[in-house]
């Protein structure tokens, strides 16, 4: 009967120091997803700014395009830069 009861105390406490453990690793599992999401949070907004760059060189460089066509274009027409700029008479209509 007394080997009986140490038995039954052992069992009783390998049940609770097992519980203790689990709680304790599910604590942690929780501290690391909480740290997983908050890196994940901020990639996340890092991406979006890196999108929004990315999306203002796009237009930078459309525009920069843009004025090289025209260029290029004025160029095909005839059209050349001033060397130097001259004064209209005073009586000239403009």
């Amino acid at each position: 009967m007394r080997g009986n009861r140490f038995g039954r105390h052992i069992l009783i406490v390998t049940l609770i120091v097992a519980t203790l453990i689990s709680g304790l690793l599910i604590v942690r599992q929780s501290f690391l997803r909480l740290d997983t999401y908050t890196q994940l949070t901020e990639l996340r907004l890092q991406q979006d700014r890196e999108l929004s760059e990315h999306s203002r060189l796009l237009i930078e460089k459309e525009s920069l395009s843009s004025y090289a066509i025209v260029q290029e274009e004025a160029q095909s027409d005839g059209m050349v830069y001033p060397v130097e700029l001259v004064k209209p008479a005073e009586g000239s209509a403009p």
